[in-house]
């Protein structure tokens, strides 16, 4: 892992992610002993589980539908294309690359994937209301495999009631992409439980390290929700977690925080302050039993 610093732009900054309460699919590709291909990993916030279509052809006129339960104003969606388990799975399923979302309406737009293992993101020529999208391939980048598999996607409306939406994030450091996937600033702020961000400073344990995230619009600020180290139980206790850190705004305050050392999200609250940016610097470090690199996996600003 090598030093690097890194800005990373938020797809739907200025948006709400939108609950679909059922998806369909045209087809699922069969269990193994390992790992089913269900269409519900689509929605379960994890770019590890996916859904893959099990048909002949590629998987092109495949399709999946989400119900949102009612009409909802649709403005964007981020869709994660492929297997996203690690590098080698990305590459040997096949990739989406041109899809066509149908809304209530029977009305349809085409949309174009690029073939990067980062989250695609999509906006709607106009909002539209509709309480279903159907998503088709129409077109593959072929992969070694035969079928086509998707991680997740996410709608996005224009709300933004109780959100602090995050347009940027960037860190003093990023370990550097391994078979893994990356460790991008990012993935701190993606609504993704299974990705994270990693310093690189190969120089620190994490000490000192920052993360920075830049608030869609200029906001208050009373709290963070944060998920401390790696995402899953047995990286938790491998990494480097913040054990303390002080977090700082756009005006020059700053406030002093403790982190428990556990894997759960935990809240940290504080004076509101009204601000353009949050700054988590760390301060304190609870030291990993495999690797000396720092990782945070979601920091959510609160109003």
């Amino acid at each position: 892992m090598l030093f690097s610093t890194m800005l990373v732009l938020l797809p739907a900054a200025n948006a709400a992610p939108i609950k679909v309460t059922a998806w369909t699919t045209s087809s699922t590709a069969p269990a193994t002993e390992v790992t089913t291909y269900d269409v519900s990993h689509l929605g379960d916030g994890k770019q590890s589980t996916v859904w893959a279509e099990g048909e002949g052809g590629a998987g092109l006129g495949s399709w999946v539908q989400a119900d949102f339960g009612a009409a909802k104003t649709i403005t964007s969606f981020t869709f994660w294309g492929s297997n996203w388990y690690n590098v080698e799975y990305f590459g040997h399923y096949n990739r989406p690359k041109t899809i066509i979302a149908e809304y209530g309406d029977g009305s349809t737009e085409e949309f174009t994937a690029k073939d990067e293992q980062v989250p695609q993101v999509f906006t709607l020529k106009a909002a539209k209301q509709t309480q279903t999208v159907k998503l088709r391939i129409k077109a593959i980048y072929s992969g070694k495999g035969v079928d086509t598999a998707v991680s997740e996607v996410k709608f996005f409306d224009t709300a933004t009631e109780g959100l602090v939406p995050v347009a940027s994030v960037t860190a003093s450091s990023t370990a550097v992409s391994d078979v893994d996937g990356n460790y991008n600033p990012g993935n701190a702020s993606d609504g993704i439980s299974d990705s994270m961000w990693c310093e690189g400073n190969k120089k620190s344990d994490g000490m000192a390290e920052w993360v920075e995230l830049k608030l869609s619009n200029r906001s208050a600020v009373s709290s963070l929700k944060i998920r401390n180290g790696a995402p899953s139980s047995d990286l938790y206790k491998a990494v480097n977690r913040p054990a303390s850190a002080t977090v700082s705004f756009s005006d020059g305050a700053t406030e002093s925080i403790s982190l428990k050392d556990m894997l759960f999200e935990q809240s940290v609250s504080f004076p509101t302050h009204t601000t353009d940016s949050v700054r988590l610097t760390v301060t304190g470090v609870k030291k990993g039993e495999k690797y000396d690199d720092l990782c945070i996996s979601e920091i959510t600003v609160m109003p």
